[in-house]
């Protein structure tokens, strides 16, 4: 039987040496005519990339922040309220489809990392340009098994040999260090290969280290931790050396975005592609032309100093205007249940056509600024991650800090990165090094939506991670076995 290699149309498929925009749509091509040019492996890279723009990408697997304290789920779908209120089930769909999601990237990458070679021994393409291909594929396999490793802890680990062998029928790993050690060889290769500034679209060595330096810290579960909060900031300290952050806050989320060094790996998107109803649209009110969910709890707008240029451009609450292109209008009581909306992701064509082609940062420089600063806190104490912190600061308008504390620290964690995906993982990091007591912390009143009082319950460890689909354990023929804190 002949295998197929399928190259979809989504959002990342266009890609040439001068943007990652520009290329034709190809169809169907058999292993016999593929993988013989490097037009072929740049079709094939962008394919990898394509799935990120998908809804069970670029918008579902951001419904696993609903369980922090920033947002709730709004919205009237069952699979939200599970996850939010720490009682998922195996079934749910949403469980199920960022899950196989991930797994799409996973496959495509391989395909792009056992061919490669192929082209470079016809020698059909440069160098550098191999390199930068390949390093791409090594660093999105390791992405997509990143955010499985945040959310599931412990999943099958496919490897080239197993794709070759055609062995896709495996066990999950023996433990949540057993990823996070494989994550890291993907991102370590990844770094060697990619050039230092990419293709504008396309991710570079800092997307590698900025993810290398989130394994890390979520790796250091004891407070002082030298081994692994060392390694974060040897790690990070590349990030900040060669990305640095951008001069206006606002401009990470809005047209053209994609030049800025600070955006590490963003999800491209523009407004005649068939993903035009993700991220960018759903957060924010209907009567606006968004979707309605992900709503802002007071005790988040509460977070913002006075005076932080930041909170503008995050959040638009009862009374604040915005301008919908050049027409101004009022968030008026009604519009959410909250009385808050994010407004990073909301932008207007006209003021009758909200942008859904806005393109989405799923990794910032500004991130790994705050977790070498983190790193260095816990190590050396107070005042010791300073001028990483006033770098943040200091765009959002405000004063420096000294001797800045580790509660300092998570205050500038949690404005920075507001409604980012970026909380509620670090929430579980805190938790494990004994900063937070999950426990009581996240169902205080104040940290939830009042129809979830007394229905929320956190608990320790079965919370700190989420239950494989049981689809996938079905039809694993029982070699896949499911997190033992979900059996039954």
């Amino acid at each position: 039987m002949k295998k197929y290699t399928f190259l979809l149309a989504f959002g990342l498929l266009f890609f040439s040496c001068d943007s990652i925009l520009d290329q034709n749509l190809v169809g169907s091509r058999t292993d016999e005519d593929y993988w013989q040019t490097e037009s072929d492996l740049r079709d094939a890279i962008a394919g990898v990339y394509g799935p990120w723009a998908t809804r069970a990408l670029g918008m579902d697997d951001l419904f696993f922040d609903n369980q922090s304290d920033d947002h709730w789920r709004a919205g009237d779908h069952a699979e939200d309220e599970e996850i939010e209120t720490y009682n998922t089930v195996p079934s749910n769909t949403k469980i199920k489809d960022t899950y196989q999601y991930k797994y799409e990237v996973i496959s495509r990458a391989n395909g792009v990392i056992i061919n490669a070679p192929k082209v470079k021994a016809a020698g059909a393409i440069s160098e550098d340009s191999y390199n930068s291909i390949l390093g791409q594929a090594y660093f999105l396999r390791a992405y997509a098994y990143y955010r499985l490793y945040l959310i599931h802890g412990q999943v099958p680990i496919i490897r080239e040999e197993n794709v070759l062998n055609n062995e896709y029928n495996q066990p999950k790993c023996e433990s949540p260090e057993v990823l996070a050690n494989f994550i890291l060889e993907d991102l370590n290769i990844a770094a060697g290969l990619l050039p230092m500034h990419n293709i504008t679209g396309s991710v570079s060595k800092g997307a590698a280290w900025a993810v290398m330096t989130s394994i890390y810290m979520h790796l250091a579960k004891e407070y002082t931790d030298s081994e692994n909060l060392n390694k974060a900031i040897a790690s990070g300290k590349n990030v900040i050396d060669n990305y640095p952050l951008a001069a206006d806050y606002l401009s990470l989320f809005r047209k053209g975005n994609e030049s800025l060094p600070e955006n590490l790996f963003l999800m491209m998107n523009d407004m005649s592609w068939i993903n035009q109803e993700l991220l960018s649209k759903h957060r924010g009110p209907r009567p606006w032309g968004m979707y309605g969910f992900n709503e802002p709890h007071t005790d988040l707008v509460n977070e913002f100093e006075t005076g932080d240029k930041r909170k503008k451009t995050t959040i638009v609450s009862d009374g604040e205007s915005v301008s919908q292109a050049g027409t101004i209008v009022v968030h008026t009581p009604g519009l959410s249940n909250t009385g808050h909306s994010y407004f990073k992701y909301m932008d207007w064509v006209t003021p009758e056509t909200f942008n859904h082609g806005l393109n989405i940062p799923f990794l910032r420089a500004a991130d790994t600024y705050l977790l070498v600063a983190e790193a260095k806190i816990r190590l050396n104490g107070a005042g010791a991650g300073d001028a990483e912190i006033n770098a943040v600061r200091k765009r959002a308008g405000l004063a420096p800090v000294t001797k800045a504390d580790i509660k300092a620290l998570i205050h500038e964690t949690r404005v920075e990165l507001a409604g980012e995906n970026f909380r509620y993982q670090n929430l579980l990091r805190w938790d494990k090094a004994g900063i937070y007591d999950l426990q009581t912390f996240l169902v205080k009143p104040e940290k939830m939506f009042p129809a979830d009082l007394g229905r929320m319950k956190w608990v320790r460890p079965k919370n700190y991670y989420q239950p494989l689909p049981q689809i996938e354990i079905d039809n694993s023929d029982g070699i896949l076995k499911q997190n033992p804190d979900w059996v039954n």
